[in-house]
């Protein structure tokens, strides 16, 4: 007996369900911040999150979800190309369990397994393990779209400054200027907007820029085809980068691991509940210390997949307890000293990870200065010290930066940071999209906390407003 084939619905009728499912949970409510004055004829947004991969647009639809709809997404990179998925993320399926949800708020139409289902049918959805990397972006975008979610790409932010009333974000488009008002910004900018790439001190001072490439910059893998190439890292990236070298037709692949085996132990794994992922930000200071700390500590794990995958190629090699101490540039080749020997490459990739300075970020300048870090109130208990967790910016329940003087900027408490360098203080959720539910819950019922209570006195003039009101000649009860 035949077996009759799946019917592959659509995204068309899957469209028509979002549509279905926003009406039946939409309830009777209306977006309710009061609508502030214009500043000199300009609007005021409620909330301008700059950002707009998925963590910027979960956190975009869980703010519409929740009414507040005056709201705007900026995103400095061209549509289709915001966070990793299409640019520097070189794995072929996500890291994250496909199981896991976070952007859908209650509507599972708008779910990466729906959207999947109605592409592929279900058997297919039952089939991976892991949403391929290409088709997570372009999930992303449907789900943008469909969402009618209001994003302005090729946006670069300039600067962000503000006083107790506002914040102020100056744009950059087409090379004109724009500043932008809000009474809430949240920076949804990931790893990168943490502080940025991180290269070993001092190891490319003297090697032309064309020589070397950190792992998140776009690297063109055809024109390495005949290359000897040397890779510096032991993580997921690092391996990631390495195999796209070889699958595209390097002479040599070398990856360069300081230590003398591979990590193996995912520390972060023990933690994934949803205890844990939703209340961390509750924690004592002493408990958030001492897990991020642990895990800081404990070198990440690549994928076991991904090692093996790589072995697998001929042209790969791995060196073990090897790292590298000096480049420079020999002739046509660069010159790569390690405790046991020089090798001599094409070219080089950093797979080296990412700082958690906000100060270096250049649209922070103003503010920076002015933030709260954890050193300025915490001490470390005895023998756990950390100076790069004490640089870190200590924050509030909505991720919201602190004063380190009262009064001397008070913008701060309107800026929220939901990136790598908010770890200690809201927790471990930004290496991956096990948290993102949690976090973006989080971030959504604490903005709208405080837009509530910084409108408390206009509710209670409309309120009071109705006492005064004049009874209609015949009216019999209320309509409302």
């Amino acid at each position: 007996m035949n077996e009759i084939a799946e019917e592959i619905r659509g995204l068309a009728w899957l469209e028509d369900q979002v549509r279905l499912e926003i009406d039946i949970f939409r309830h009777n409510y209306q977006p309710w911040v009061p609508l502030p004055a214009t500043v000199d004829g300009q609007p005021v947004y409620d909330v301008v999150i700059i950002g707009g991969g998925v963590y910027g647009l979960g956190l975009a639809w869980g703010l519409m979800r929740s009414k507040v709809t005056n709201i705007q997404v900026v995103d400095r990179s061209p549509a289709g190309r915001e966070g990793p998925w299409a640019t520097y993320a070189r794995m072929k399926t996500l890291r994250t369990a496909k199981e896991l949800t976070g952007i859908e708020f209650g509507i599972p139409s708008v779910s990466a397994r729906a959207y999947w289902e109605a592409r592929f049918g279900s058997a297919s959805w039952q089939a991976i393990s892991h949403v391929p990397r290409p088709e997570w972006m372009q999930y992303l975008e449907w789900f943008r779209a469909v969402l009618d979610i209001p994003v302005s790409n090729e946006t670069e932010v300039v600067s962000i400054d503000g006083d107790a009333e506002l914040v102020r974000i100056v744009t950059r488009r087409d090379g004109e200027e724009q500043t932008l008002l809000a009474r809430r910004v949240i920076l949804a900018t990931g790893l990168l907007g943490s502080g940025g790439p991180k290269v070993p001190t001092g190891l490319t001072d003297h090697l032309p820029p064309d020589r070397w490439a950190h792992s998140t910059d776009e690297i063109d893998f055809t024109r390495l085809h005949g290359a000897d190439v040397g890779v510096l890292g032991a993580g997921a990236s690092a391996f990631d980068n390495a195999i796209a070298t070889a699958e595209n037709g390097a002479t040599t692949a070398r990856l360069f691991c300081r230590r003398a085996e591979l990590p193996w132990f995912n520390a972060k794994k023990g933690l994934e509940n949803a205890g844990f992922m939703r209340h961390f930000a509750d924690f004592p200071d002493v408990y958030r210390w001492r897990f991020a700390k642990a895990i800081l500590e404990t070198p990440i794990a690549p994928p076991r997949h991904t090692v093996e995958r790589a072995l697998a190629l001929p042209n790969f090699s791995l060196e073990l307890g090897s790292t590298w101490t000096a480049c420079r540039m020999d002739r046509d080749k660069v010159a790569v000293a390690t405790p046991q020997a020089e090798h001599r490459f094409d070219f080089l990739i950093f797979g080296t990870g990412f700082d958690m300075d906000i100060g270096r970020r250049p649209e922070m300048a103003a503010i920076a200065p002015h933030m709260r870090r954890w050193r300025d109130g915490f001490t470390p208990p005895d023998g756990e010290n950390s100076d790069l967790l004490l640089s870190q910016p200590y924050l509030g329940q909505a991720g919201e930066f602190q004063e380190q003087t009262p009064g001397t900027c008070p913008v701060l408490g309107r800026i929220s940071l939901l990136g790598a360098a908010a770890t200690l203080s809201i927790g471990p959720m930004f290496g991956g999209l096990n948290g993102i539910k949690f976090v973006l819950e989080r971030f959504v019922n604490e903005t709208c906390r405080a837009l509530t209570l910084e409108s408390l006195d206009t509710f209670y003039d409309v309120f009071t407003a109705r006492f005064l009101e004049e009874k209609a000649d015949g009216e019999l009860g209320s309509l409302d």
